[in-house]
């Protein structure tokens, strides 16, 4: 190798460092989000509440974002093309998937609604095929029994520990992962159009409209919010929304998404480690099992989608 050779490959071996290290801090932000949310519980917030309080201290930011994005020309025409179509899929991700997780924790552990959650990979390849006739080969299928068999070990510990509670928020939880995967499909062209930073301002904004709409229906008071309910709000919303979003968007430009894949599989063990230390959740042999094959299965589904 000659020495230009080595200066050339220099920066982007230091560009992929400068990406795992981005990819990792956004992932273990996104990690902490359902321990957050736990906590808020106990401090008397609902689901109304935690997603008011969560949307609404990231707004502003990507309200923000959008303005300034709007400044071009050509990016006012995109919106007046695509934006009603990009803001009902925003609804459908940042409220409706958003609203049924938060429910869920109500219900069930932190390292269980991680888990269902992680799993949304899995709906994509059922979506893709039932919708669009692109049929999974049966390594793939195998892929995601095995992640439905590591989810089964977690649900029959803890609903022999906890109650048939557990069965509700497992149903919330699985209804988020499967609206998220609709939102993935649905909004890739549109991201091909806009671009992701205009396309997240617009469904961030529309979901922020509904929100409203949701508390002003709701019995949820905000003059009866406590403090601390109202700061773990605001965490949510910049630290574990707004933050990690950019750090995985800079990540992406520096990254293959095979290396994106491995580095967001640490998100479970994440949650799990913060849950058992934070909020004392048991974690049993059954635990490390079932997280063991999810990890395993929507690594592997990702592998095969990449391949192609």
């Amino acid at each position: 190798m000659t020495q230009q050779t080595e200066t050339l490959a220099h920066p982007s071996h230091s560009s992929n460092k400068i990406g795992i290290l981005l990819a990792l801090a956004g992932c273990v932000l996104f990690s902490v989000k359902p321990v957050l949310i736990k906590i808020a519980y106990q401090y008397g917030g609902d689901a109304t509440s935690i997603m008011t309080l969560r949307a609404f201290s990231s707004l502003p930011l990507y309200f923000l974002v959008f303005v300034y994005l709007c400044r071009s020309v050509e990016n006012r025409e995109k919106v007046r093309s695509h934006g009603l179509k990009a803001a009902a899929i925003g609804v459908l991700g940042y409220y409706w998937a958003s609203f049924l997780d938060i429910a869920s924790l109500e219900f069930i552990s932190a390292q269980l609604e991680r888990l269902l959650i992680f799993l949304f990979p899995t709906f994509v390849v059922f979506i893709s095929w039932f919708f669009y006739g692109q049929k999974p080969n049966r390594s793939v299928i195998a892929s995601t029994l095995l992640g439905y068999l590591g989810i089964s070990f977690i649900v029959f510990h803890d609903v022999s520990t906890l109650g048939s509670a557990v069965i509700t928020g497992s149903g919330l939880a699985i209804a988020s992962a499967l609206i998220f995967a609709f939102y993935l499909v649905w909004s890739k062209p549109l991201i091909g159009h806009l671009g992701s930073s205009l396309f997240t301002s617009i469904g961030m904004g529309s979901a922020g409209i509904a929100i409203l709409i949701h508390l002003s229906l709701s019995n949820s008071n905000p003059a009866s919010w406590g403090s601390e309910l109202v700061m773990i709000g605001v965490l949510l919303g910049i630290f574990c929304t707004v933050l990690p979003s950019y750090l995985i968007a800079a990540a992406m430009a520096r990254l293959t998404p095979t290396s994106l894949s491995l580095t967001s599989n640490i998100g479970p063990a994440v949650t799990a480690i913060f849950a058992v230390v934070v909020l004392e959740e048991v974690f049993t042999i059954w635990h490390a099992l079932g997280l063991s094959l999810v990890v395993m299965s929507v690594w592997a589904i990702n592998q095969k989608r990449e391949s192609r």
